[in-house]
């Protein structure tokens, strides 16, 4: 079976069982990992569907902090395709009621999957950013996600987490010792107040509610400290620019410390993600905030500009991979869309995507970039896998330059 195939899936009921024991396994996991989850609930009593439950995503185990509070009403998880690609995992996501959705993408079996989710009378759990948080900070959400909660008709609760990027951020290298997650569930909008509501002030009302700033969550809990040795491993994935001498990747970094190749060491990163004194920046969040000033400056004063990079394209692989290589070619990216010109399978493949359908180009950290085309992802990893952030930050640049009057 082809992993297109494969992804596909009509959602099933939660195992509870398989989801208590998975929940409880990793709770333990965390609490050998040094991880503390404070949950606080704010609601007068269980969550009982049809409701949904929103949620901000600044980790990978976002669904366990979440869980914490709401496993007992059996929710099901909005989940990316990606990992339904995969036979063991992809099986076990459907088993624990999850379903796939390509991220930023028209995917009607996913529009289908959540009616029939909210039908049924059971909860809906998403996580409408729609990606791990880059440097701490919320990330926007698209206006569709508004337009399909004033049109749920079923009441919208929300768990808000803190702490939960620092304890294993985007970039990093492992779990940290030392985190604590704060957890907390209340109910943001009756059936009755989305009726009325237009879909601007259902927006402004989860920005609000879900908007988190990871350095200044910390600043006010000053007895959080981080313990790993590699803190500042995989920071040369998401900072692009050296801000000492302007050169782009030339950034690496060992243990605590982070180095450019021109500069030689530039500073360390102490037990609360903070830099060593008399450097330009006070963490690497003001880092992230200034290169991708400068190059919403360098676009805006280039009409022509492009991003352009030899590539490897993986496809969604078979059994027990995600993905599998499929061919190379180059990608690039400008005021047009996506292109990708090259091979597929030993054919020569082009594909271009509208800049109105690309919105956020996903990436992970040092790995990759990729857009899915219907129920298929486009796979795309770079030959200096550290430019991964630059095809992230050009797609919203972008996007945002020409449908402002959108967002």
């Amino acid at each position: 079976m082809s992993g297109n195939n494969r992804s596909k899936t009509t959602v099933r009921k939660c195992n509870i069982v398989l989801l208590s024991v998975l929940y409880y396994a990793v709770r333990i996991y965390c609490f050998f990992c040094g991880i503390r989850i404070k949950k606080t609930d704010k609601t007068d009593s269980r969550i009982n569907g049809p409701a949904i439950v929103i949620c901000n995503h600044g980790s990978f185990i976002d669904f366990i902090y979440a869980a914490s509070l709401i496993w007992k009403s059996r929710p099901h998880f909005v989940v990316a395709r990606l990992y339904f690609y995969h036979t063991l995992l992809g099986g076990l996501l459907r088993v624990l009621g999850c379903f796939p959705k390509s991220m930023f993408a028209t995917d009607i079996e996913s529009v289908k999957n959540c009616v029939k989710v909210l039908k049924s009378g059971e909860v809906l759990v998403m996580m409408p950013e729609a990606r791990l948080s880059t440097a701490g900070k919320f990330e926007d959400i698209q206006s569709t996600t508004y337009a399909f909660l004033k049109k749920s008709g079923v009441p919208v609760y929300a768990v808000k987490l803190n702490g939960n990027y620092f304890a294993d951020p985007k970039w990093g290298k492992g779990m940290r010792k030392g985190s604590q997650i704060e957890a907390e569930l209340d109910i943001l909008f009756t059936p009755d107040e989305l009726c009325v509501l237009s879909e601007k002030q259902i927006a402004d009302r989860v920005e609000k509610h879900l908007y988190y700033d990871e350095f200044k969550w910390l600043k006010q809990r000053p007895d959080v400290k981080y313990r790993s040795r590699r803190i500042a491993e995989g920071l040369e994935n998401i900072l692009a620019v050296c801000p000492l001498c302007k050169q782009k990747h030339t950034i690496t970094a060992k243990g605590r410390d982070i180095f450019c190749e021109n500069c030689g060491k530039l500073v360390s990163v102490d037990c609360r993600y903070g830099f060593s004194k008399g450097f330009v920046f006070e963490n690497f969040g003001q880092w992230y905030d200034w290169q991708k000033e400068l190059l919403k400056k360098r676009i805006e004063d280039t009409p022509d500009f492009v991003l352009a990079s030899e590539v490897e394209l993986r496809l969604p692989g078979t059994g027990n991979a995600l993905t599998r290589s499929a061919g190379r070619g180059v990608c690039t990216l400008d005021r047009s869309g996506l292109h990708y010109d090259g091979t597929r399978d030993g054919k020569n493949y082009n594909i271009g995507f509208s800049l109105s359908r690309v919105y956020r180009l996903l990436f992970g950290a040092g790995k990759n970039f990729e857009i899915y085309n219907g129920s298929e992802i486009l796979y795309f990893v770079p030959d200096d896998p550290r430019t991964c952030v630059d095809w992230y930050l050009v797609s919203m640049l972008l996007y945002d330059e020409q449908f402002a009057d959108k967002l």
